[in-house]
């Protein structure tokens, strides 16, 4: 008997194992038909919930695959535009598009568009030179669209930012081109035509980087970034609202001594009308109108509404105004963020282009370049002008050696590439310390080259004391000398006469 139960034990474990084994398979390659009849026929409400689960699961990640593939493909496309690659399938659409004076065309071309919806409004009825203008705006954003499509690829049309534009050209095309000639009515799709001016939002984008434009950028990014959070902060507001409106039409509406009371039942009579003037209320405008005389009826009412003033408006007013900001902020890092990487790029940029130039007045090929080597490639004229085009004129040439070059004669690739560089630009924090660091060692130097130059002056003041001793010896050794002489002579004299 205890073996049987054992026995039963092990084998309920091992279908346990086998089922979710079967479960773990279905989820990894997706169940099918029959599988799933199975699970029906069987009850198994456990196995088909795993089993929608894994195709969720399975969905998701196709979705983000197929997102993350069509991602790489714009960026691919973008880059090969920009780079100006030979292996973009347009390359002269490409260079017309990534050129600033499209972007500044497209720009001003929204901008006339705004002025041209704004006197389209106020005219009553339509002429013909309305009609003319509205087809060549539709042509020319069409003729965008389609320019910059085949510059970056069909997939930059499913981007989140290029949605609007999309949408606005589509819809222009609808009203102008499609419905319009078959006489169909449009009045209420061309009245939807005034949001072309959200247009003017992508030329703000074209400007975000410049320094000028950075606070209005972070205001139109912060906004539109925030679109998300905004709507589930709205969502809770109307659930606020919706809560005290009850609340208002039971105590306020519904009561014995508000029945016959015309300003109650205005203004709190039902659900709608208690949101419609709750929501006044938050807005604080003129809410004393209606609140001081049903205060006046029952007092208990003025808690009733400070309650809500307290909650939904210095709580959830001041939370949006919280969201705004932070989103604001953050749109800001990763706008310093793109910054810096278009930075790097054009420093790379940059790199490359000095390193080829210096292969090109390299004439021996042997990667350093003499000064003779110099002196003779500034003789052509391409180089001429590449020099002046990097600010360095013919005449500054000899100059440019004494300053690059470190005294060994030649340069090599990255002297010149580093000593151009920093020729061109400002000076910067690293720059100026290494200067400091040149100067801190220089002044060194004088302060060694002062204390030899005393100490040398201290022996010197010494040997000219020696000197000085050595002549005052000598003077008293040519007086004792010609003591001497004189002696000697009256000695001779002295024998003389004897």
């Amino acid at each position: 008997m205890y073996k049987t139960e054992k026995q039963e034990r092990q084998a309920s474990r091992l279908d346990k194992k086998k089922t979710k084994s079967m479960d773990e398979a279905r989820l990894q390659r997706g169940a099918t038909w029959s599988e799933i009849g199975d699970l029906v026929l069987a009850g198994d409400v456990k196995g088909m919930a795993r089993t929608l689960k894994g195709a969720l699961h399975r969905t998701n990640t196709r979705v983000a695959e197929a997102k993350s593939i069509l991602s790489q493909k714009t960026k691919d496309m973008e880059m090969k535009a920009r780079e100006g690659s030979p292996d973009h399938p347009y390359p002269k659409i490409a260079a017309i598009v990534v050129a600033t004076r499209f972007e500044l065309s497209s720009t001003f071309l929204i901008f006339m568009n705004a002025v041209f919806i704004g006197w389209q409004a106020e005219l009553r009825e339509g002429n013909i030179v309305v009609s003319i203008l509205e087809h060549v705006f539709t042509l020319c954003f069409v003729t965008e669209l389609t320019l910059r499509t085949l510059a970056y690829g069909w997939t930059t049309l499913l981007a989140r930012e290029n949605w609007l534009d999309v949408f606005l050209v589509g819809l222009g095309v609808l009203t102008t081109w499609i419905l319009g000639p078959f006489g169909i009515e449009v009045a209420f799709l061309r009245k939807l035509t005034a949001l072309r001016i959200l247009r003017l939002m992508r030329a703000a984008k074209a400007v975000r980087l410049r320094p000028e434009f950075k606070e209005m950028w972070a205001l139109i990014r912060g906004l539109s970034e925030s679109g998300e959070t905004l709507f589930w902060t709205y969502v809770m507001m109307g659930c606020v609202l919706y809560f005290f409106a009850i609340i208002a039409t039971s105590l306020i509406g519904k009561q014995d001594a508000f029945r016959d009371n015309e300003l109650a039942q205005e203004y709190f009579g039902d659900v709608l009308l208690s949101m419609f003037t709750l929501f006044q209320l938050m807005t604080v405008d003129s809410w004393t109108g209606f609140a001081r005389p049903l205060m006046e009826v029952q007092a208990w009412v003025g808690i009733f509404f400070i309650i809500f003033i307290a909650v939904a408006v210095f709580v959830m007013l001041n939370l949006v105004t919280a969201v705004i900001v932070e989103n604001a902020f953050d749109e800001a890092k990763q706008d310093e963020k793109e910054k810096a990487i278009k930075l790097e790029r054009e420093k790379e940029e940059e790199l490359e282009d000095l390193r080829a130039f210096f292969k090109q007045i390299d004439l021996d090929g042997s990667g350093s370049l003499t000064k003779a080597e110099l002196f003779g490639a500034a003789k052509q004229r391409k180089v001429r002008q590449k020099l002046r085009a990097l600010g360095i004129m013919p005449k500054d040439i000899a100059e440019l050696w004494e300053i690059l070059d470190d005294g060994n004669g030649e340069l090599d690739s990255d002297e010149f590439v580093n000593g151009i560089r920093r020729l061109r630009g400002e000076a910067k924090s690293k720059d100026i310390l290494r200067l400091y660091k040149e100067l801190r060692q220089f002044e060194a130097s004088v302060s060694s080259v002062e204390k030899d130059i005393a100490t040398s002056r201290n022996r010197m003041e010494n040997i000219k004391m020696q000197l000085e001793r050595c002549r005052s010896d000598v003077a008293a050794f040519q007086r004792t000398m010609l003591r001497a002489k004189e002696a000697v002579k009256m000695a001779a004299q002295t024998q003389q006469m004897y």
